[in-house]
C-alpha cells in the first residue's frame, strides 16, 4: 500500500483530478477493510499512515475539482489519522493544503496563519516545511508584504539549496528544489 501512495502521488501532476480521486477512493477503500482485520500495531499505524496519505491526496483532489466541503473533509480525516499515527509531517501537508486552497480563494490572512501552522508542525527541512514555508511567501505576496515575502523566499532558498533533485521529482509530497525559481517567480507576480 505504501508503493500504491507513492505512485498515486507521482501520478497527481499528469492525471486529471476525478480520475485520480476515483484511484484513490478505491485504495481507501481497501484500507478501510484492512483496518478492520487482524493486525499488530506496527501493522495498524502503517495502515492510519497509509489512510492519511491517501485522504490527504483525495482533499487535493476535490480542492482542484472546487468541491471544497469535500476536500475540508477528507482534510480533517488526513489530520486525525496522522495525529492518531504519530505522523507530524502528514498534519503539515494538511494544513499547507488548506492553506493552498485558502490562498487560491483569496482568504491571504488564513493562508498565512495555515502556512505558518504547518511550519510549526512539520519536521525541519521536510517536504511539507518548504512547501508550507513557500505557502507563507505567497500569502505575504498577496497582502502587499514586500519584506515579509522576501524573507519567506530567502527561508526557501536557504533550504532547498542543499537538496538532491529527487528520485521521483514529479512526487507531489517531495519538494523538487527545481520548484524552488517557478515559486519564487510567481510569487513575486
Amino acid at each position: 500500500m505504501e508503493t500504491v501512495v507513492d505512485g498515486l502521488a507521482v501520478a497527481y501532476p499528469g492525471t486529471p483530478p476525478a480520475e485520480l480521486l476515483g484511484r484513490v477512493r478505491r485504495h481507501l477503500a481497501y484500507v478501510s477493510q484492512l483496518i478492520d482485520a487482524r493486525k499488530t500495531l506496527t501493522e495498524y499505524r502503517r495502515l492510519l499512515v497509509v489512510g492519511g496519505w491517501l485522504s490527504l491526496l483525495a482533499a487535493t483532489c476535490h480542492i482542484d475539482l472546487r468541491q471544497f466541503p469535500a476536500g475540508a473533509a477528507r482534510l480533517r480525516t488526513a489530520a486525525q489519522l496522522a495525529k492518531h499515527a504519530g505522523h507530524p509531517e502528514i498534519m503539515a501537508w494538511s494544513l499547507e493544503t488548506e492553506a493552498w486552497q485558502v490562498l487560491t480563494t483569496g482568504d491571504y490572512r488564513r493562508a498565512l496563519s495555515l502556512s505558518q501552522g504547518a511550519q510549526r508542525v512539520a519536521p525541519k527541512g521536510s517536504s511539507a516545511y518548504i512547501q508550507a514555508t513557500a505557502q507563507e511567501g505567497r500569502a505575504w505576496a498577496r497582502l502587499g508584504a514586500g519584506r515579509e515575502t522576501r524573507d519567506a523566499l530567502d527561508r526557501v532558498a536557504h533550504l532547498v539549496g542543499p537538496l538532491p533533485t529527487p528520485d521521483r521529482a514529479e512526487h507531489h509530497y517531495r519538494y523538487d528544489p527545481a520548484k524552488s525559481d517557478a515559486y519564487t517567480a510567481t510569487t513575486w507576480s
